[in-house]
């Protein structure tokens, strides 16, 4: 079982540290344990309740109503406010559910946030601040692979449904995105968003997915041709050094112009070129494609 101390339970939900004291003293609202040594924690279940009061908070309820819920009207009433696009906190709702790894839950939340906002909403607003709480999670042992995988796979299925919905234009008329991850890179999410962005706005997209070997995007980049090559970095690479790896995608394929995006560039000081174009989020990529939807296959640095 994971402890955590006051400070991380602020960091994972939001709430105050002081805020929760109060509402101890008050309430008697999720008391801590405490060491051998007297020291409080908290474990895996007070954080999940301490999620579904941030949401329930959020959504108006009074904190002296929700220290009068029971543990299963505190669920019920989460679920209720699940069926609400504008009640609910979606990141919170989809944090309960991967920490229960409740498939129901999690999938009714991301398709009833699709239903009302579209899939690019739903995702820069819901599903990326999840994915940056989760990244939390993992950094003090809340979730584990299990709840990766979990989520990874629920997220995926609602992405390449999107995608496939969407028509796949001539690449003879319009400008050719190759979409890859290097060799080690596994974390696929954002690139398969970057797919949808880029498809849904008329481009061609040649995707090639993850762990692809520099020699192999060397060939595929000689037959395609594309306008731009792009990728997502989100692990420490197995070259060892960020700047290494950029160096060698573009030696692997010169003149081609690269467009890299992800949190090791958001963390990193990457230096353009020529033929390299950073973004620092990848919510910038319409914004992208639209200065450059209608200029020649010369790159230009924004």
């Amino acid at each position: 079982m994971k402890k955590f101390s006051i400070r991380d339970i602020e960091c994972l939900t939001g709430i105050k540290a002081h805020t929760i004291r109060i509402w101890e003293q008050r309430y008697n609202l999720v008391p801590p344990k405490r060491t051998e040594t007297n020291i409080r924690y908290y474990d895996n279940t007070d954080l999940k309740k301490f999620l579904n009061i941030s949401t329930l908070l959020e959504n108006g309820f009074r904190i002296s109503k929700i220290a009068e819920l029971s543990e299963q009207e505190m669920h019920e009433l989460i679920l209720e406010l699940t069926e609400n696009d504008h009640a609910c906190d979606k990141a919170n709702a989809l944090c309960t559910a991967t920490l229960k790894l409740d498939e129901l839950q999690f999938n009714r939340t991301l398709s009833s946030c699709i239903a009302v906002m579209g899939i690019e909403q739903t995702f820069t607003e819901v599903v990326f601040p999840f994915m940056h709480r989760i990244g939390l999670m993992w950094q003090v042992g809340t979730v584990n692979p299990v709840h990766e995988h979990f989520i990874k796979h629920l997220i995926k299925q609602k992405l390449l449904c999107a995608i496939d919905e969407l028509p796949t234009v001539n690449s003879e008329v319009a400008r050719k995105y190759l979409l890859f991850l290097p060799e080690g890179e596994t974390h696929e999410v954002g690139l398969l968003f970057a797919n949808y962005l880029l498809k849904a706005r008329g481009q061609h997209v040649l995707y090639l997915g993850p762990d692809l070997p520099l020699t192999e995007l060397e060939q595929v980049v000689n037959y395609y041709q594309p306008n731009y090559v792009f990728t997502t970095l989100t692990s420490d690479t197995i070259y060892g050094d960020l700047n290494c790896l950029v160096r060698k995608i573009q030696k692997a394929i010169p003149r081609i112009p690269v467009l890299l995006t992800g949190p090791l560039i958001k963390c990193n000081k990457v230096e353009e070129n020529e033929y390299l174009h950073t973004l620092k989020d990848i919510r910038d990529l319409p914004e992208f494609i639209r200065m450059h939807s209608h200029q020649g296959n010369v790159f230009f640095t924004c």
